[in-house]
């Protein structure tokens, strides 16, 4: 089985159900080590003289802050009784641009997150995640006159004992711009073949990917967000909300491949549909064209995390053939 799959299907799982997923942010929380990102979205047409279009610029940093019960250089999978536990910190700040054509209100949105993740994972009790955000979604003016902390929480169980099908299942909560969220999370993972993975995740999240390679991965995802805020204005503790979110169904391809023993690069590209700017608030929305949207990300990876050697070295006995990521 390929767990590093799994903890990325478990983590994509809170983001998705939550409505913030991102790809991007699910990459790396087992693998500690510094991401940086680009993504562009081409302008969707709103009526025949207004568009919208957006570019963001994400980094991440993972740091292992403490490990348990094993040491990483006698640390073997062949064992049964094998298991690890880590806390990382997990740090993210994005700025994204937003433009509006005939409108020059939109503002840079700068985000910025802390989160402490505990993952614990053995062969015979299967994988344990808990975690706990808070972040901001602000422009200038906002940080300035209304600032608002957002808070997210879960805890997701993953029965890992068989190595082709893996069913999780957890809670989870979020608060958004003074909004309360409950966020249950459930899927599964499927291996079809030595080479080919599914995952489907709720509310909506579905990925094949296949294993062109030892060092190159291809997969077909798609995924919807409906939390992006994409302009801030005012706070729901004030009543004077004005927040505008993106919201999106996102299909695309993507290559990942690893360029070296530390070095990883990945490249999607995708369309955008039924997309709209939906106000938190109120009962504004602006019905947007599909249009397609590049991301590229770049990681750097530490190679001192327990799991991640734990889910590599796991996926080798589940399938030895090849060695993903």
């Amino acid at each position: 089985m390929n767990k590093v799959n799994l903890i990325s299907l478990i983590l994509f799982a809170s983001f998705s159900s939550s409505c913030f997923a991102q790809s991007f942010n699910v990459r790396s929380i087992f693998n500690s080590g510094a991401t940086g990102g680009i993504e562009f979205l081409s302008p969707s047409s709103i009526s025949d003289s207004t568009s919208f279009s957006l570019k963001k610029y994400k980094v991440q940093f993972v740091k292992v802050l403490r490990t348990k019960e094993v040491d990483l250089e006698k640390f073997d999978m062949d064992n049964n009784n094998a298991k690890a536990n880590q806390l990382f910190l997990i740090s993210k700040f994005s700025i994204a641009t937003p433009n509006l054509t005939n409108d020059n209100t939109f503002e840079n949105i700068y985000n910025g997150e802390l989160e402490l993740t505990y993952i614990t994972a053995s062969r015979k009790r299967g994988v344990w995640l808990h975690s706990a955000n808070i972040s901001a979604t602000e422009s200038e003016q906002s940080f300035k006159y209304s600032f608002v902390p957002n808070f997210r929480a879960y805890s997701v169980y993953a029965h890992a004992k068989n190595l082709k099908f893996v069913p999780f299942l957890g809670p989870g909560v979020a608060i958004n711009q003074g909004k309360f969220f409950v966020l249950p999370v459930f899927g599964f993972w499927k291996r079809l073949s030595p080479e080919l993975t599914a995952e489907i995740i709720v509310p909506i999240h579905a990925k094949i990917k296949y294993n062109l390679a030892n060092k190159v991965e291809l997969e077909l995802a798609t995924s919807y967000s409906r939390i992006h805020a994409v302009y801030r204005e005012g706070s729901l503790f004030k009543g004077d909300d004005n927040t505008i979110n993106l919201r999106q169904l996102k299909n695309h391809l993507g290559i990942n491949t690893r360029l070296s023993e530390f070095y990883k690069f990945k490249v999607e590209i995708g369309y955008a549909y039924f997309q709209e700017l939906n106000a938190l608030s109120t009962d504004f929305v602006r019905k947007m064209n599909p249009s397609p949207y590049f991301n590229i990300s770049f990681n750097y990876n530490f190679r001192n995390s327990i799991l991640y050697k734990f889910f590599n070295e796991g996926d080798k006995l589940g399938n030895n053939k090849k060695t993903a990521n």
